[in-house]
């Protein structure tokens, strides 16, 4: 098998190695040639640009800061769109705006070419390990086609809907996660101000129905211990929130919960926290509440 990589940063450099280890042809470029050099003492293949990386291998995975950087990597003067073939499917990984995939998709139809949005939930660590949860947009027959890449680096692989579909659920899916992290911060903070032991407040809510993802794991191992090592920063955390925010407001559709979550992280992000991990917006919760909540 083999697969090319576009962008080698947090996510797209382990996915790369991830493949490396698993025995797939992979091919790497990005701008910073440090990475590419890493990467190629480790076994991949460097191409020059896109659009070499494309002549090559048939399939692409771009994992890229946001979609306008991928539109371009796609249509610049050595694009990849210079160097695909018919038979070549983009794996397009970033997350991104749905209504501007759904554009690059019907753009890449009418030269000829493929593309799912194939974005990732689950981090680093479950990128090293792969197991990532993996949600894909785009015609049933491309997906069922990219499975078995995507199972290297996925434990859970949904086929969601048409083109965008994948964006879309990102999006709604870190949406729920930031507010369920907020909510959850709110109501230690204030359990801890009225004196109550936080390990003994997350027996109870994780035996009870307040429990949810950011009580089960994040609490007891990022926020308790004062970890906050950096997985998924919150700078990230909130582009997916404006995404989020943009859909309902071409939708025409009210957000008052998430909407009044989003300004929480808006202000952490204000008081540059944005290089800082996500689970780090409990650190301006604690400040506006005068308390520390740790084990």
């Amino acid at each position: 098998m083999k697969a090319g990589i576009i962008g080698l940063g947090n996510m797209g450099g382990r996915m790369a190695k991830r493949l490396l280890e698993q025995g797939v042809e992979v091919g790497v470029f990005d701008v910073n040639k440090e990475f590419v050099r890493s990467f190629v003492e480790l076994g991949a293949e460097e191409a020059e640009s896109p659009a070499e990386l494309a002549e090559k291998f048939p399939y692409i995975i771009t994992v890229l800061p946001n979609v306008f950087i991928v539109k371009e990597t796609l249509t610049g003067e050595n694009g990849l769109m210079k160097g695909m073939k018919p038979d070549s499917l983009l794996i397009e990984m970033t997350t991104s705006i749905p209504s501007v995939t759904k554009e690059l998709n019907e753009m890449m139809k009418t030269k000829g070419f493929r593309i799912i949005d194939a974005p990732v939930s689950g981090g680093v660590k479950k990128a090293e390990d792969g197991s990532l949860s993996i949600m894909v947009g785009g015609e049933a027959d491309d997906f069922e086609e990219a499975k078995p890449l995507l199972s290297l680096l996925g434990q859970n692989i949904f086929h969601v809907g048409e083109s965008g579909a994948g964006h879309t659920i990102k999006a709604l899916n870190n949406m729920i996660s930031a507010t369920t992290l907020a909510a959850t911060g709110e109501a230690m903070a204030l359990g801890v101000k009225l004196g109550l032991d936080p390990n003994k407040m997350l027996d109870v809510i994780n035996s009870s129905t307040g429990r949810s993802f950011s009580s089960d794991f994040k609490f007891p191992n990022q926020v308790l211990t004062r970890n906050f090592e950096v997985g998924f920063t919150l700078d990230l955390m909130v582009k997916d929130l404006k995404i989020a925010m943009s859909m309902a407001e071409e939708e025409k559709v009210p957000m008052f919960i998430s909407s009044a979550s989003f300004q929480l992280w808006k202000h952490a992000w204000s008081q540059g926290g944005g290089s800082e991990d996500h689970t780090a917006i409990v650190k301006y919760i604690e400040e506006m509440f005068g308390v520390e909540i740790k084990g």
